[in-house]
């Protein structure tokens, strides 16, 4: 109804509704907070990160990008960087270019591999448009002045090691100076294949999974991770996990499903048949999924990360992944765990056999060869057996066949940790800290987004082994939303390395100071990194002595921890001495929207009313009409009876509540706007409602013209007169006023002289033709 420059542009409102805030705690903060320590943002064209690689021990973070490979300070990502041109070849570029590549994205040489290979040594392969190849770094003494720079002597062929493909999903990793990597071999993508290559001289081959058979992987969408676990003090026993997720036939039905399989490290490849392939490779099912009530599960088939959470038993790590849904119609995120324990179990069980006539996979019920297939050769296992090249022709052919379990892997708990759904993003990244708390010790999750965003949960288990998620923060790493590609944690720095094709954030683990200025606060936090130490909410250090330090992660009760509270939660807001100017035109059918986002994730919001004339304040009552979002509540088509002071109320552990916001909601008819605009009159606020009246279009045409040239400057009139601030004075506000009225006159007396000179030229003009007309007539 009203354009930018105050004028009427369609039906005129009956009502201007105005935002007053009579209190609001300004130290409000947002679910979403953007919070970075340091950025990194590399060349002005893009960064375009596609790997990074964190050593703690020697204090180094590199970063592997489009043609360079920058070595950074891990204390300070902003600090200069030392860096490493290694470009494409120029006629590599010129072949990519022509076979339709995009020359910014794709033609270049992109570095994906980076691997420590000693004390002095990196391994790293690019894609070098679209024709890898990979080369030593050394790298010695100081980060400052020590040497940095690739060995040009020792380029060789990427391929088998690293993508063609810029874009694709990739994993490796390098043990042992052996480097096992899950990729393509070709130019179009199509052969994904696990490798293992490198290695001490002379034995320097390759050893691969066979393409020839699609039981192995079959068309592998993406391989996420890989790792070396041993599974038992043997060291011939151990072995390499890794994971990805490939498309599966069930007779005529396609779907995508998330494997675990594994190798064994000592896996030569076989004598006649499988040479120079894998022949201990099994694979596995990795199922997440929330057990309906109906019997029919919710799947989250799509693995997107995978992170391995150590524990005191080196051979048991825990493994937490992010999975989320494949369908078109249901968009979710969730995080399984899984034991180690649980996932030999099931490659210690039944392998599957696909028989019939719709070649479905069933449980294989004959005879099994000895050893059985997947067992690593081993002196202690049977000293006639020393290398997979003795493995009889039978345990080679029927692994060749079966390479896959019967059985399921299933979470630890049956069902996810966390879930995400019917959001606008879905998780594609984790990691996950062990911290020790007053009350015992805590596995916090950082989950990366596709939008740029990190989520902070902690993973809380009650008396009865249930397990509570609570999710602390929300932070917006990068303004634009752009998917998290990569994230690394130092536990030694307590800082999280954020990578995303806008660049290279650094993030503290922990923002305790946020959390605000009480006990109870900091409490109700239940953040395992914050504890109250009597003044404010600071990281929590664990110390041999006992100090005074205020936590309770478990229950979250400032009642049993805060001696201020009393079994009660009081707040005291502050007077916000700067009030804010909010004027907005409104029809009685417009909408309005009153903001209101508390601190913690885990309070439950409620709106109270207190209408005008009345001391009773009674919850608002929601309906299709009025409207509780996460971040306020929407009233849609306003009513007389909405005005009045809306309260937000947050509640916390079942008792706490606390007072967010004070918001009064004026509907101000334009016969109290027309009022103002009386000469001679002193400015004055009525902020009790009054009485509706159908006014004329003439009074809003009037409004418009009025010596307040815009809506804002009657905005501004309104808060001079309500009340000036200290910092302000009564002085300058009496100033404006004079200015502004002085103004009013001068412009109303014009204004009246133009409107009467007006009125007498149509008079003449009206006149003269009713003369013309009676003549004309005689």
């Amino acid at each position: 109804a009203i354009s930018s420059n105050g004028r009427a542009t369609g039906n005129p409102p009956a009502l201007i509704m105005i935002h007053a805030p009579v209190t609001h705690d300004m130290h409000m903060l947002l679910p979403k907070l953007i919070f970075i320590v340091s950025l990194f943002l590399g060349p002005s064209d893009g960064l375009h990160s596609h790997s990074l690689l964190l050593d703690e021990e020697r204090g180094r973070l590199l970063l592997g990008a489009r043609d360079h490979i920058y070595l950074l300070d891990p204390d300070h990502l902003a600090r200069a960087p030392r860096k490493i041109h290694w470009p494409a070849a120029r006629d590599r570029v010129e072949t990519c270019k022509l076979a339709g590549k995009n020359a910014n994205l794709e033609c270049a040489n992109f570095v994906r591999v980076l691997h420590n290979y000693n004390r002095t040594h990196v391994y790293a392969c690019g894609t070098g448009a679209f024709h890898p190849s990979c080369a030593f770094i050394e790298i010695t003494g100081r980060r400052e002045d020590g040497v940095f720079q690739l060995l040009s002597s020792t380029v060789e062929s990427g391929r088998l090691k690293c993508p063609f493909d810029p874009l694709q999903p990739f994993t490796s990793v390098l043990t042992d100076q052996y480097l096992y990597a899950g990729t393509s071999s070709d130019f179009l993508g199509k052969d994904t294949t696990f490798t293992r290559s490198l290695g001490p001289p002379p034995d320097q081959h390759y050893i691969r999974t066979d393409i020839s058979e699609d039981y192995w992987i079959n068309g592998a969408h993406k391989f996420i991770s890989a790792h070396p676990i041993a599974d038992t003090y043997n060291p011939d026993d151990d072995k390499i996990y890794f994971f990805f997720r490939e498309v599966s036939w069930e007779g005529n039905d396609k779907s995508i499903l998330s494997r675990v399989a594994r190798v064994c490290k000592n896996d030569v490849g076989g004598l006649r048949s499988l040479t120079n392939k894998w022949t201990t490779f099994l694979k596995a099912r990795l199922v997440c999924s929330i057990p309906g009530s109906d019997g029919v599960d919710t799947h989250f088939d799509e693995l997107q990360d995978i992170f391995l959470l150590p524990t005191r038993d080196g051979k048991n790590p825990v493994v937490y992944a992010v999975f989320t849904t494949s369908s078109s119609i249901f968009r979710g995120s969730a995080v399984c765990v899984y034991s180690m324990a649980d996932i030999r179990a099931v490659f210690n069980g039944p392998y599957a056999h696909k028989e019939g006539p719709d070649h479905r996979w069933v449980e294989y019920e004959g005879r099994i060869p000895y050893p059985r297939p997947g067992t690593c050769p081993s002196k202690t296992y049977d000293p006639r057996i020393k290398t997979t090249k003795d493995f009889p022709d039978e345990v080679v052919s029927f692994i060749r066949f079966h390479p896959l379990m019967y059985r399921s892997v299933y979470p630890l708990t049956g069902r996810p940790v966390f879930t995400r759904v019917r959001v606008d993003y879905t998780l594609t990244q984790i990691v996950v800290d062990r911290v020790l708390a007053e009350d015992g010790q805590y596995e916090v999750m950082f989950l990366g987004t596709d939008v740029g965003s990190i989520l902070k949960v902690v993973s809380i288990t009650q008396e009865n082994w249930s397990t509570e998620e609570v999710v602390l923060e929300e932070l917006q790493v990068f303004q634009v939303p752009t998917p998290i590609l990569s994230m690394e944690m130092s536990s030694k720095q307590q800082q999280l390395y954020v990578g995303s094709s806008e660049g290279l954030a650094q993030v503290s683990l922990s923002r305790c100071n946020l959390y605000g200025q009480a006990c109870a606060e900091c409490c109700l936090a239940r953040d395992p990194y914050c504890a109250w130490d009597g003044h404010t909410c600071s990281r929590y250090i664990p110390a041999s002595k006992r100090r005074a330090r205020r936590q309770d992660i478990k229950h979250g009760d400032p009642a049993s921890q805060c001696w201020d509270t009393d079994g009660k939660y009081v707040f005291f807001l502050r007077e916000s001495e700067e009030r804010l100017k909010d004027c907005i035109g409104n029809s009685l059918s417009n909408s309005t929207f009153l903001e209101c986002i508390p601190k913690s994730q885990q309070a439950q919001i409620r709106w109270y009313i207190q209408r005008p004339g009345s001391e009773r304040r009674e919850e608002v009552r929601l309906d299709d009409r009025v409207v509780h979002t996460n971040r306020g509540l929407l009233i849609r088509s306003l009513h007389a009876s909405d005005a009045g002071v809306y309260i937000c109320v947050a509640q916390e552990h079942t008792h706490f509540t606390h007072t967010l916001l004070r918001l009064t909601l004026q509907l101000v008819t334009h016969g109290q706007l027309d009022s103002k605009l009386k000469l001679g009159e002193e400015p004055t606020v009525d902020l009790r409602h009054g009485t509706e009246s159908r006014q004329r279009y003439k009074d809003y045409l009037r409004v418009m013209s009025s010596p307040f040239r815009s809506l804002e400057e009657y905005c501004d009139s309104l808060w001079l007169e309500k009340g000036p601030s200290k910092a302000r004075g009564r002085g300058l506000a009496t100033g404006k006023w004079k200015h502004i009225q002085e103004m009013k006159k001068s412009r109303n007396r014009r204004h009246h002289r133009e409107r009467e000179e007006e009125k007498e030229r149509k008079r003449v003009v009206r006149t003269a033709e009713q003369q013309g007309t009676r003549k004309h007539q005689d």
